[in-house]
């Protein structure tokens, strides 16, 4: 196992205003030999770090569209630009693209309105801890120093009938929660559904509420429905001691032979 102790999600300035550029190191990929490419949810963090850097503001909510693949991509490059809003909230577009080629194009708000008093409606879900729960095995497929050696996952609940897990993860270099991080966290979705693994992400709609203390973060993913060969779900992300820390939901298109079943 190859762990990074650097965050690999994070971008670096381009050459024109509003642009950034995340060099693709293996971490941020996941895919078989000769293929990698970066997950979804990587590229979704990468949006989320840009957006903030060129606001100079905190993330509200996100919303990707995965639109062509990144394999063997070695950078991408993210354009940012405000196309409304007010002193207090931003809204913002970006779009990522590899060797010239769309890739991504997301919407975001960004900001606060302050003062403003917390009050947290969702409670987290009573499912076995992560010391209760069984572990799950990184897939055969996955590389080394790839994004599944960053993780550490167990599974506390898989009810496939009724169209429900819940998930803890955790970073293996203590990575706090934080905006980008969690945006990682929001695409495991497809791979919760032995129905839904190995299909592919259409979007996910990310909404960050608080970052987290390090540790596990429990994701507790709900699936809505399978209609027109495309799933369509949502997601709760709490941390251990059970403060929500965001919410999200996505659509896929589902695989034509399921590799779960």
């Amino acid at each position: 196992m190859a762990v990074a102790k650097y965050p690999f999600w994070c971008v670096v300035p381009g050459d024109r205003d509003g642009e950034y550029i995340l060099p693709v190191m293996p971490p941020a990929t996941v895919g078989p030999e000769g293929a990698p490419h970066v997950m979804g949810g990587v590229a979704h963090a990468a949006v989320v770090d840009a957006l903030q850097l060129a606001s100079d503001q905190p993330l509200l909510w996100s919303h990707v569209q995965f639109l062509a693949p990144t394999t063997h991509a070695e950078e991408l490059t993210i354009r940012c630009e405000q196309c409304g809003g007010g002193q207090a909230v931003g809204q913002w577009l970006a779009e990522v693209r590899v060797n010239g080629n769309l890739t991504h194009r997301a919407s975001a708000a960004l900001g606060a309105r302050e003062p403003s008093e917390q009050t947290i409606f969702a409670a987290m879900p009573n499912v076995p801890g992560p010391d209760e729960s069984e572990a799950l095995p990184t897939p055969e497929w996955s590389q080394p120093g790839a994004l599944f050696d960053q993780f550490e996952m167990r599974v506390a609940l898989q009810d496939n009938d009724g169209g429900r897990r819940a998930l803890w993860s955790r970073s293996t270099a203590e990575v706090t929660p934080n905006a980008g991080w969690l945006a990682i966290v929001s695409d495991f979705f497809l791979g919760s559904h032995p129905a839904s693994q190995g299909g592919r992400s259409l979007d996910d709609l990310y909404r960050f509420v608080q970052a987290g203390e390090p540790g596990w973060v429990l994701t507790y993913i709900e699936f809505s429905s399978f209609d027109r060969g495309v799933v369509h779900g949502s997601a709760k992300h709490y941390s251990e001691s059970g403060k929500l820390l965001s919410i999200s939901s996505q659509s896929g298109v589902l695989p034509r032979i399921p590799l779960g079943i």
